[in-house]
């Protein structure tokens, strides 16, 4: 056990226990699950109520684990496991066990048992229903999450996968909100219609009917589909990870100068250009840093869950903390690991006629342009679904300014974090490329505070008074431009005396 724990993943649960040890009880409370069965009893409509929070978790599980690129990771492998005297089955159930205590999974569980006990405590519901409910609806969710990503993993092993997955998410951010926004009001009701007949047969309408269920009949309903929903993904599952691995042959083209690549790497001038160039060609390659980036906007679509029934009042600062949120959690696995994808091909830039330190910013640059690229993506959505909110010029400037301050803050962390938390990166690999202790740190906190800033501005700061501090993230943003020019001109220090270490532990050399 001690020796996991010296591990990079050991260091990351040790982390996060401790986290969890001390804030559980504000994880309930922010969770909403208490507060929704109390509000679901005194509108006596418990079984709505407790279908649509339950979606609200089940939509943030499969949201979070797209964003932040994590998923139901499991922390052993299959290879790893097939040391001990275990079957396959038995494999199996360890290896998503393990990745069921994944903390984005911790919290949701948290959400999901206030939410239970809630109603058991204010409602007078049944422990009988309510425990079996909440732990088939969190087996469910799991599977059916994991299996989507495992899908998704697949697709992307394929360049004709990725496009299709590209434009299939393109297609969803660009077009989907438009023609909802487009709908009448008559057609639109008959739409949620449609939905809540949905989440009647996914697993938050069948949880919800063991939890809030009137009448036996419905208990045993909701339970058999739960059941059968677990089941179902289990066997699905089972046969998708038995597939052999996807390969497509190497594809020989002429060679093509001066490409696109080639020229939005030409604005940092000949110093930079060959190596941003090569960066941007090369992560764009890689699985888990090209879907980070596509899937990116979706926390826009999130933003109205993750504090059930905020108001008009709080959109602003529920706004600028989800735009800070993804400033954060953006294209991380490449911010933040800016050598862990080359492996032994780090090695180059030790003989190549350039400075090490140079390819080393030239892939933070080159970062810095693909997360621009997804922000612009998640900001113009933003603008398109929300623009009925009121929003003011004001507003528009305060989210736009703090998100590009919170992204170039974040890529001169992730300059130190490289060279003094490095981990070696699978370039193929979708779900399974955990981050270091430093870069989760990085990335956790970058989600952490902006969520309780948040919550405290709401509670003691109105709207109007934001608006009227438009200028103020001027500031901020001034602050980060200059603390990334520093970091790119004094990072060369600490990338001397630290060089040899890098190189060797992310070529493999250490491991020998």
């Amino acid at each position: 056990m001690w020796a996991q724990v010296r591990t990079d993943s050991g260091k990351i649960a040790l982390f996060f226990g401790l986290y969890l040890l001390i804030g559980v009880f504000a994880i309930f409370m922010a969770l909403g699950g208490l507060g929704g069965a109390l509000a679901a009893v005194e509108l006596g409509r418990g079984e709505m109520v407790a279908r649509l929070m339950l979606a609200g978790l089940m939509m943030n599980g499969i949201g979070l684990s797209l964003l932040f690129g994590l998923g139901p990771s499991e922390a052993f492998t299959e290879g790893s496991l097939r040391r001990y005297p275990l079957d396959s089955q038995e494999r199996f159930v360890i290896r998503h066990f393990i990745g069921l205590l994944d903390p984005v999974w911790l919290l949701l569980i948290a959400g999901i048992i206030g939410l239970v006990f809630g109603f058991i405590w204010f409602g007078g519901e049944s422990v009988l229903t309510g425990i079996p409910a909440s732990v088939l609806f969190i087996l469910a969710n799991y599977l059916l999450t994991v299996t989507l990503l495992t899908v998704i993993g697949l697709l992307m092993q394929t360049r004709r996968g990725a496009t299709l997955l590209g434009a299939l998410m393109i297609l969803l951010l660009s077009f989907g909100p438009l023609a909802i926004s487009s709908l009448t009001p008559g057609t639109r009701d008959r739409m949620w219609q449609v939905v809540d007949l949905c989440l009647r047969i996914l697993p938050p309408g069948a949880a919800a009917s063991m939890i809030a269920g009137q009448d036996l009949l419905k208990v045993a309903g909701g339970a058999g589909l739960l059941i059968l929903w677990c089941v179902s993904m289990f066997m699905l599952l089972r046969t998708i990870e038995k597939k052999p691995r996807v390969s497509e042959p190497g594809r020989a083209g002429a060679i093509v100068w001066d490409n696109l690549y080639d020229q939005i790497a030409g604005i940092f001038g000949s110093r930079y250009r060959p190596m941003v160039s090569r960066s941007l060609r090369y992560h764009l390659r890689c699985n888990i840093i090209r879907f980070s980036l596509i899937s990116s906007p979706l926390v826009i679509l999130m933003l109205r869950y993750l504090i059930p029934g905020y108001g008009e009042k709080s959109h602003l600062s529920m706004s600028i903390a989800v735009f800070f949120i993804l400033s954060s959690a953006n294209g991380a696995a490449m911010m933040l690991n800016l050598f862990g994808y080359d492996g032994a091909g780090i090695r180059r830039f030790a003989v190549l006629p350039i400075r090490f330190a140079d390819a080393l910013k030239a892939a933070s640059l080159a970062s810095l342009i693909l997360r621009g690229i997804a922000f612009l993506v998640a900001f113009t959505l933003w603008v398109i679904i929300y623009r009925n909110r009121s929003l003011t010029w004001q507003a528009v400037l305060i989210v736009l300014t703090v998100s590009v301050a919170g992204m170039i803050m974040f890529n001169g962390l992730g300059l130190w974090v490289s060279i003094f938390a490095p981990k070696r990166g699978d370039f193929e690999a979708m779900w399974n490329n955990r981050l270091s202790l430093g870069a989760n740190i990085v990335v956790i906190g970058g989600a952490i505070i902006p969520f309780w800033v948040m919550i405290t501005v709401m509670e003691r700061i109105p709207p109007e008074t934001l608006s009227r501090l438009w200028w103020a993230p001027a500031l901020f943003l001034v602050l980060c431009v200059g603390f990334y020019g520093i970091s790119l001109k004094f990072i060369d220090i600490p990338l001397r005396s630290r060089k040899e270490k890098l190189i060797n532990l992310l070529s493999g050399a250490s491991d020998n």
